[in-house]
């Protein structure tokens, strides 16, 4: 898809799932997009656990082969893909479109503003039982998804929805709504 299609997918509903490491998502991305690092041997899987159904996806990976190759998986196990960006990210730029960042933080940083941070451990248990960061907070992945049960969400995109369910698992557990 070129990047003007992707752009007016986005905008009826379409999630655009980076496959790119998390570091390079972080650092620049396509606002809006989910940060879902590729792995052939289980892409299928984690998408089954982690991935609304009925959204339908558009596929960023880099280089262009990787992308193909994801959208086969997806859409072999049943998800709705759309295709995939042509050209990554640096079409997308070409294009003149917007990216966002998230900022990147090191340990230095957070042991030096410990109260400027809400650390929340977003794996198992058993996981987090068996080390973490001092001071974090557990909320396994699926407690959205209980947060969601209890709350109504309405969204016309579905990761607005489940941010929202985050929300609402972080509020139940205390949390300011800030």
């Amino acid at each position: 898809m070129t990047p003007q299609e992707v752009q007016a997918a986005t905008r009826e509903g379409a999630v655009v799932v980076d496959m790119r490491p998390p570091k390079p998502f972080a650092t620049e991305h396509i606002p809006g997009a989910v940060n879902f690092q590729f792995n052939r041997a289980d892409l299928a899987d984690r998408a089954d656990l982690a991935l609304p159904r009925d959204a339908a996806y558009i596929v960023h990976a880099e280089p262009d082969p990787i992308a193909k190759v994801a959208v086969q998986i997806l859409g072999d196990a049943g998800f709705t893909v759309k295709g995939y960006l042509e050209g990554g990210l640096k079409g997308w730029k070409a294009a003149g479109l917007a990216t966002a960042a998230l900022p990147l933080l090191t340990v230095d940083d957070i042991r030096q503003r410990p109260d400027d941070f809400l650390i929340v451990d977003t794996r198992e248990g058993f996981e987090y039982r068996y080390g973490h960061i001092p001071g974090s907070t557990l909320l396994e992945w699926t407690e959205p998804w209980s947060a969601m049960a209890a709350v109504t969400v309405f969204s016309r995109a579905p990761y607005a929805a489940l941010r929202a369910a985050w929300q609402a698992a972080l509020i139940k557990r205390g949390f300011p709504r800030e």
